[in-house]
């Protein structure tokens, strides 16, 4: 490696730890009082989040947040904790199989735990239900809603709420949210709750009696940008404020709520601000990583298969293995036994692709294969090391990626899987090369993932597959996707080892898909 690159990947490594020790700072600074609690009560055991006031701040009332399918209560924090610095001591939960919460996940099983929890803090005088909020994002949402029969809360908020059975009552003070860029199913579930509401009631009185209700369009949201959205924040807390105090005019409660003590305390936008800073540093000691890691794997081979097909064909190969795949799996689901919720689909839909693609690549698949173990020790350690620190990062701030036992325990079902389609795809795509060779393989590479997701679009729009969550996905697919090309081709390009490269890949994949789908 040339002493420039060696200095470029030092300088980016101190402006990457610098980044991570900003990060933290501006977390620390931001972040209120809070602690871990685990609900245990008819069976279910709910790990929470307990988020108090500012230090000083006299309670108001309580926050129960709900997460959505796939997600976990870290997600949920940034709202968590706008919600307790206007005056809310707010709990986050992790529903089963989401998060640390290892319970197997069905609907009906997150219903009852999320009702249970709600229960046991009510008996428990923890939460009083007439100063409550309820607030749920898609599934949570649901939830949240259903529940209107169970525990009648002062306000229920349904942000992008998902597909459900009405209540046989409407929810006091009901607001929901919809995204304009979600998919038709969501959009449809918001209009559905509108009609059933009777239309829009937001005056004081209905707010007193209970029976407000607003359905407002996010113009330009997705399903998960709602939840980083400032003015959905606050428009949730002025809608809690005033079912809470009705008699008190919105415009007053609006200026209440802009002077919380929040606001100089450590706004929430520091402390996300501190957690994708952090989360930067992290990408940008990669190159540092992959320069040790290449050091290790000793002298770069050469990667040059000579029967490298054309990139059209490819493109074509990728297609029918991806629709193949899916037509497949509408008779059978072969690891249905990793037992994650869609995440047992797309893993064995990438391994029939990944096979497919195989047969028809051959030749060049066994060109492409070495035998030299030291590349692929030393990309095994990198993987590791760079899921465990993302993880622990991520799972500080922003989502329950740290793999407890269950998860380890399916990353290692899922692991030879993921090389599988991980080394088709180093065989078809061939070596790194530079300049406009490049720019076009990294193209084809962005087509075959996109094409694998319109098969699993085309399989639950046309096939009725079921698994919706993977269209919900399709941003945390995309930038995974990237960021796994990305620092892929940079081990390949340093190392010259497609087996090498395929194996950290499918680390990196195994690692995602085990800890992102929820355990059933």
């Amino acid at each position: 490696m040339s002493a420039l690159r060696k200095s470029r990947h030092f300088a980016l490594a101190i402006g990457g730890a610098a980044l991570l020790l900003i990060g933290a700072h501006w977390i620390r600074r931001a972040q209120l009082p809070q602690h871990e609690i685990v609900l245990t009560d008819k069976g279910c055991s709910t790990p929470a989040t307990v988020i108090d006031p500012p230090p000083g701040a006299t309670p108001v009332g309580e926050a129960i947040v709900l997460h959505g399918l796939a997600a976990n209560r870290r997600v949920m924090t940034y709202l968590g904790s706008d919600f307790a610095g206007h005056g809310f001591r707010t709990y986050l939960l992790d529903l089963p199989g989401h998060g640390d919460n290892t319970d197997s996940f069905s609907f009906s099983r997150a219903e009852q735990c999320a009702t249970v929890a709600v229960e046991s803090l009510i008996r428990s005088q923890a939460i009083d239900p007439s100063k409550t909020i309820l607030v749920g994002h898609s599934m949570g949402g649901a939830l949240a809603i259903r529940m209107a029969d169970r525990e009648p809360v002062r306000a229920t908020i349904a942000i992008s709420p998902a597909p459900m059975t009405l209540p046989q009552r409407m929810p006091s003070n009901l607001l929901v949210f919809s995204a304009q860029l979600d998919i038709p199913a969501l959009k449809n579930q918001a209009q559905a709750l509108a009609a059933a509401a009777g239309g829009e009631r937001a005056a004081p009185e209905d707010f007193g009696e209970q029976r407000a209700f607003q359905l407002v369009h996010s113009p330009l949201a997705t399903h998960t940008s709602l939840l980083l959205d400032r003015s959905i924040a606050h428009r949730s807390e002025l809608w809690a404020m005033q079912s809470l105090f009705p008699t008190i005019p919105a415009k007053t409660l609006g200026v209440n709520l802009a002077l919380a003590t929040y606001e100089t305390f450590g706004h929430g936008r520091r402390r996300l601000a501190g957690a994708i800073a952090g989360l930067l540093g992290l990408l940008l000691l990669v190159p540092l990583g992959v320069t040790g890691a290449s050091r290790l794997a000793g002298a770069v081979q050469m990667d040059l298969p000579p029967a490298q097909p054309r990139f059209p064909l490819v493109l074509v190969e990728g297609l029918v293995s991806a629709l193949v795949a899916a037509l497949l799996l509408m008779f059978f689901t072969p690891l249905r036994f990793v037992h994650l919720y869609s995440g047992d689909y797309l893993a064995s839909l990438i391994l029939i692709a990944g096979v497919l693609l195989l047969a028809l690549n051959w030749n060049v698949a066994k060109e492409s294969c070495s035998l030299n173990a030291r590349p692929v020790i030393a990309a095994a350690l990198l993987g590791f090391a760079v899921i465990l620190t993302f993880g622990a990062w991520l799972n500080w701030q922003l989502a329950d990626l740290w793999l407890d036992a269950p998860r380890w325990l399916r990353f290692a079902e899922l692991l030879p899987v993921a090389a599988i389609f991980c080394f088709a795809e180093e065989a078809v795509l061939g070596p790194v090369g530079a300049g406009k060779r490049r720019a076009m393989r990294f193209a084809v590479f962005l087509a075959l993932r996109l094409e694998l997701w319109l098969a699993c679009l085309l399989a639950y729009y046309a096939f009725a597959s079921g698994q919706v969550l993977i269209p919900i996905l399709v941003a945390t697919l995309a930038g995974f996707s990237i960021l796994q090309r990305l620092a892929t081709d940079a081990l390949r390009l340093r190392t010259g080892s497609a087996t090498a490269a395929a194996f950290f890949g499918a680390i990196l994949a195994a690692w995602f898909i085990a800890a992102v789908f929820p355990l059933t």
